[in-house]
């Protein structure tokens, strides 16, 4: 009669497991272990744990397979206490000679979950203890659950000394050696794939989905593709979870085509969309990503906070602040509450598209403040050049003790470069040396552009020559610096010592060069170096290099070859371009040219009060005295007011406050 019952049980369809125990009740049948195993287990199958719980305490009789089926059902629920409780219950009951390996490896599951290395210490001395250690399951659950820890050591001793190692087994480890480890440990993961398939231990989806992270940068795309090959080789069926592993590490790879063809032919999940969203905003798609997040929304998919973080990196890089701020009311409408990541990721847009007012309001409202939130909001002070703002935030963060990242660094660094206040910048580079971070690319060279334009050369040229590696900013700045400060010789010595080192110069390094070339009056070296551009380093003229130009020619007297060139540019001259010939004009008395200068600046911006000073500065240098008068009161029925001059010498915004707070803190 119990035979019939539990098959009643285990029947298609099943029947309630409460009407079966009415049944057993009424017919006496619980007396047989067999049958309320069956029913424990059609309980739990239904989440019926209490049930479960009720009909097991009432048992007559219980086997290892009650216990273990009890303890398999905690673990699995995140119960790892009662889990522990039942086992200790086991033992001390006398009712079976030793818990089996399905019980052990139910704890050591549990474990896993609960990321509790101690726990899992304890059950793994039980296992050895009772002898089923070496179990193909046990000992797979145990590389799993060290894997899980990320305790690499472990999970590799436990590997190292199971017998049989099954795919489980390979997969935990490899996957423990991706996540978990350094570099030489990425090596090892995918030397152990290569053993896998020469013992013909075949690997699972799992498997791939785990090698496929080794491959995170370009340099290491053909090994994706040697993986992909082989998992189309061996036949391997790339469900939903797999695509989504190729689609990321081809983006993390930069592998855009293949991508996109792989895109084509796997079958497309929310994860798998969200991962072809982040490859294309990571590798500059931008109006690709947009689509895949259109087509997201179309087709009623679930969009994580991860794929509008994504959106939002498109927007920074499209300057899209208007697509920004719909992205952040579509995330506000869409989540019940923001992560930190995400806002972070917003505040950082907001500052790139120049909304200041906005990142400092998301970043007051910002609950749960990290340090990547204050560098973002630091970072936005500096990249909208509001320098005061930059270094009194970052006093702020000072007396917070949140320390000194890199970011953070170069952003005050730009800050003192922009008002040449060398006095904050010093105290700034003593902070770095004491952080020893001093060595850092980003911040050699930021340090070096701060002197630089703070007119300390010696110091810039000092730091140049100890970095170890100098890209194109380091030279940029130090070529910039030459010109800027009346040694223009220098600038264009290092310019040629950058051709000996085969550093290719771009469109700033020849708006330096030119500017020394225009100083010195040497046109035609000038307009060998802007010929130089296109031909050889094929770098489009820009309209800095345009004014460049004509200031060469303006400056050498040349003002027919200075009006030729203003002829003959692709682009309409902007307002630089008039103002670098008005101010030769004034130079050499050129009254005529002078005054065509003055109207098309004025054309361009009427309220400029500029032309109508240097035109009066004109006209008085050549004793023309009625035309300044007449000019004067033009300047004044005009009302154009001219600005205000101001100086950072002596000033109070800087030299008072933040100096001696910054002075505090470094010392």
């Amino acid at each position: 009669m119990h035979d019939h019952l539990a098959a009643l049980l285990r029947g298609g369809g099943g029947r309630h497991p409460r009407s079966v125990h009415g049944a057993a009740v009424k017919l006496g049948c619980l007396a047989s272990t067999y049958l309320c195993n069956n029913l424990v287990l059609s309980y739990l199958g239904r989440s019926l744990h209490a049930e479960a719980r009720g009909l097991f305490d009432e048992m007559p009789h219980r086997n290892i397979v009650s216990w273990s089926v009890l303890i398999s059902a905690a673990s699995r629920l995140g119960a790892l206490s009662e889990a522990f409780f039942l086992f200790s219950d086991l033992l001390r009951s006398g009712e079976c000679d030793r818990p089996n390996s399905f019980a052990l490896g139910a704890l050591v599951v549990g474990c896993a979950r609960a990321k509790d290395t101690v726990a899992g210490s304890q059950v793994h001395a039980s296992a050895i203890k009772f002898g089923v250690a070496d179990d193909e399951s046990v000992a797979g659950a145990l590389v799993d659950m060290y894997a899980k820890c990320g305790r690499v050591d472990w999970s590799w001793r436990a590997f190292a000394l199971s017998p049989q190692r099954s795919v489980a087994s390979w997969t935990s480890i490899i996957s423990c050696l991706v996540n978990h480890g350094c570099s030489e440990h990425r090596d090892v993961a995918i030397s152990l794939l290569k053993k896998m398939l020469l013992l013909k231990v075949w690997p699972t989806n799992a498997t791939f989905s785990c090698i496929l992270k080794v491959f995170d940068e370009p340099a290491l795309l053909p090994g994706g593709k040697q993986i992909h090959g082989c998992l189309l080789k061996m036949g391997t069926e790339v469900d939903p979870a797999l695509g989504t592993a190729l689609v990321a590490m081809y983006g993390r790879c930069g592998g855009l085509d293949e991508m996109a063809r792989l895109s084509c032919r796997i079958r497309h999940d929310a994860f798998s969309r969200t991962s072809l969203l982040v490859a294309y905003a990571r590798n500059g798609y931008n109006m690709e990503a947009v689509w895949n997040f259109r087509e997201m929304i179309m087709e009623n998919m679930a969009i994580d906070q991860s794929a509008v973080t994504s959106l939002l990196q498109v927007c920074s890089s499209l300057g899209q602040l208007r697509m920004a701020k719909e992205v952040h009311c579509y995330a506000l409408k869409t989540f019940c509450k923001l992560d930190t990541l995400l806002l972070n990721a917003t505040i950082t847009v907001y500052g790139r598209c120049g909304d200041v007012t906005s990142a400092e309001i998301l970043f007051d409202l910002l609950e749960n403040k990290d340090i990547i939130s204050w560098t973002a909001l630091l970072t936005c002070y500096a990249q909208n050049d509001h320098a005061q703002e930059t270094l009194l935030f970052f006093r702020e963060m000072l007396r917070k003790g949140l320390g000194s990242p890199v970011f953070c660094i170069t952003s005050v660094l730009r800050a003192c470069s922009s008002t040449t206040n060398y006095a904050v910048g010093w105290q700034i580079h003593s902070r770095v040396v004491k952080l020893g971070i001093d060595d850092a690319d980003s911040v050699e060279n930021a340090l070096l552009t701060m002197y630089a334009r703070c007119g300390s050369v010696r110091i810039a040229l000092k730091i140049f020559n100890s970095m170890r590696s100098r890209g194109i900013i380091s030279w940029n700045a130090l070529i910039t610096s030459f010109s800027q400060h009346g040694n223009e010789v220098a600038a264009i010595q290092l310019f040629h010592l950058m051709q000996e080192e085969a550093v290719c110069p771009d469109d700033y390094t020849f708006v330096g060069l030119l500017s020394s070339c225009s100083r010195m009056g040497l046109v035609a070296e000038g307009c060998e170096y802007f010929k130089l551009m296109n031909t050889k380093y094929n770098v489009e003229p820009k309209m800095e290099h345009y004014t460049c130009m004509v200031d060469l020619f303006a400056r050498a007297g040349r003002f027919s070859d200075a009006l030729e060139f203003i002829d003959a540019m692709p682009c309409h001259p902007d307002k630089l371009v008039w103002e670098a010939l008005l101010a030769s004009c004034r130079t050499h008395g050129n009254v005529d040219l002078g005054r065509l200068a003055a109207k098309k600046i004025l054309e361009i911006r009427p309220d400029d009060p500029s032309p109508y000073i240097i035109l009066s500065s004109i006209h008085a240098s050549v004793d023309m005295w009625e035309e300044k008068a007449l000019n004067r009161t033009v300047f004044d029925l005009q009302r154009v007011r001219k600005d205000v001059g101001s100086s950072w010498v002596g000033g109070e915004e800087y030299s008072d406050n933040t100096f001696d707070v910054l002075q505090v803190e470094t010392t």
